[in-house]
């Protein structure tokens, strides 16, 4: 089973990175590593932009599951709003607060 890499970026009219989504595929999951939206453009609708083109990428590989995880005081609104649903949560991480572990269906 291939290990494939996926990176995508946005760039604005300078040609300067304002948002980037990485991972890789591997058998019927896309697991993201990084994803960041500049903090002046969100709200935009370029993390939901991003995260669909991921997820389509991902189901043209044959995945059909999305795997991520988000700290407490980051996403999770978000990705619950793109259908991500928490699996499981890492207490005390990395000290008092905590990390969620996030899964989509893509079928």
């Amino acid at each position: 089973m291939e290990r494939l890499p996926l990176g995508l970026k946005l760039c604005d009219k300078d040609g300067r990175v304002i948002a980037g989504i990485t991972g890789r595929s591997f058998g019927h999951w896309l697991l993201i590593d990084n994803f960041w939206v500049d903090e002046q453009c969100r709200g935009k609708g370029l993390g939901k932009q991003l995260l669909s083109q991921a997820e389509a990428i991902a189901k043209d590989r044959g995945c059909n599951k999305v795997l991520l995880d988000t700290l407490e005081f980051q996403a999770k609104p978000f990705y619950e709003a793109m259908g991500y649903q928490v699996q499981w949560t890492q207490n005390h991480y990395p000290l008092t607060g905590c990390k969620y572990f996030m899964i989509k269906n893509l079928a």
